[in-house]
């Protein structure tokens, strides 16, 4: 699943580089040469955990090379604090390789000279990127170089409570398919008290979002209405298609009243938990990821049988946009300074490349494989997932030495609208005023 791990800004990450002297202009480094009988030792950061299945999944596969390079060991260790993460590389000891959670720090990073390019162990490797997911190369590249390798991608579709929707008098097997029938479902699925207070709410458009360590579903949305949040590098947060968007999701909101909305997320329950309100049924759609269904068969078993998951819907008129979804991925860099960069790089492309080992981990972490030729795994639903990844309609955040700050205002945008302190049209000027000078200030 998604695994965000603490946001650190540019503007940090690039003073403490700059501190360090070691911005993006510093000197190549040129892979260190080995025999084929030389030890070689590697450190791994990694986000996985220490614990449970997917440590397990990680350290099989980590054995699974070493068997197959007797004189690579591998040394792996779960860290997810960022500032820790670029302290030991300004301070000149970093591990050989990292493996971040979500790509939100990839633009910054390496815009900061915190990570190496590998557009050169690419080429000399034979590596054609073709073989992954496009959005997931795109997720991994800033200023048109390579700066990870994609492993596991995640992405989201429409879950939907069958049982929620017979009640209200819906065909359970006919789930919306353009966001106005969305809308209109949402409305009947909605039920109140006598005081008024949402009891039971069809659908809550900023959930579950950058609070509980998702996307923002603006994100998503702009995409699905026909816009965009940039032009190469520029931010283009006031295209039509996104106010679209956030008028769209604004109008939940307007219909149920904000404060309404507010008090109903903040009191139904927490996110992929026993009480989560989409495992209680009192949310009767959602906009997540396939990890849910694994959480619920945990916490609320009976429950999963009632579950359908369906393509994001379109907007009428243009069917071509359902399914549309983000995509991120779990990208594989090595940081600058690595002591063996090449090793490292042999072994994430041995791992992001290995066709089995991408179904087998995306089975057990409930993601989608990287992999054109992989597999779909055997959970519930993967095949949507799949599909959705794989398609033109999967999106990325664009990497630059800004996108993390201005992902994080869009996000911050979205709230301010949904809770009643802009408009959408307020909102997203000045997330483009934001973004703009955010852009300014890179080097």
């Amino acid at each position: 699943m998604r695994r965000f791990v603490g946001r650190y800004g540019r503007a940090k990450s690039v003073a403490l580089f700059a501190a360090a002297g070691v911005l993006a202009a510093s000197a190549a480094l040129l892979p260190l040469s080995a025999g084929a009988s030389s030890k070689i030792h590697l450190t791994l950061w990694q986000q996985w955990g220490s614990t449970g299945p997917n440590a397990v999944a990680l350290n099989a596969a980590i054995k699974q090379y070493e068997k197959l390079n007797p004189n690579v060991t591998i040394t792996s260790t779960y860290v997810t604090n960022d500032a820790k993460i670029l302290a030991a590389i300004s301070g000149g000891n970093p591990p050989d390789l990292i493996d971040l959670g979500t790509s939100i720090q990839v633009g910054g990073w390496a815009a900061a000279g915190a990570l190496l390019p590998l557009n050169s162990y690419v080429k000399a490797s034979g590596l054609k990127t073709s073989i992954y997911a496009p959005a997931a190369v795109k997720a991994v590249t800033e200023g048109g170089s390579l700066y990870g390798l994609p492993f596991m991608d995640f992405n989201a579709g429409l879950l939907y409570n069958k049982k929620l929707f017979k009640a209200a008098g819906l065909n359970p097997n006919d789930p919306p398919t353009t966001t106005a029938q969305l809308y209109a479902d949402a409305v009947k699925l909605t039920k109140t008290n006598s005081s008024g207070e949402i009891t039971q709410l069809g659908f809550l458009p900023a959930w579950p979002g950058v609070a509980n360590g998702q996307t923002a579903t603006l994100e998503t949305l702009g995409w699905v209405f026909g816009g965009n949040w940039t032009s190469g590098s520029t931010p283009t947060a006031t295209k039509a298609g996104n106010l679209a968007a956030l008028k769209w999701e604004d109008s939940f909101y307007q219909k149920f009243g904000a404060q309404k909305m507010a008090s109903f997320a903040s009191s139904a329950g927490a996110y992929l938990t026993a009480t989560d309100p989409f495992f209680t049924g009192k949310l009767a759609m959602t906009f997540d990821g396939p990890w849910v269904l694994a959480f619920m068969k945990s916490t609320n078993p009976s429950m999963v049988p009632n579950i359908g998951i369906e393509p994001f819907p379109a907007t009428p008129g243009k069917p071509s946009s359902a399914g549309t979804t983000f995509l991120d991925t779990n990208p594989q860099v090595i940081p600058r300074g690595s002591s063996n960069p090449q090793a490292a790089f042999n072994f994430i492309k041995w791992e992001t490349t290995n066709v089995p080992l991408a179904t087998s981990f995306a089975n057990t972490v409930f993601n989608v494989p990287q992999l054109l030729s992989a597999k779909a795994p055997s959970y519930p639903f993967a095949s949507i997932f799949v599909k959705e990844a794989n398609s033109n309609n999967a999106h990325s955040w664009n990497q630059s030495c800004y996108s993390s700050t201005y992902q994080i205002d869009l996000s911050n945008a979205e709230s301010q609208v949904v809770l009643g302190k802009s408009t959408p049209s307020a909102a997203l000027k000045a997330l483009q005023s934001s973004a703009l000078s955010a852009q300014s200030s890179c080097p």
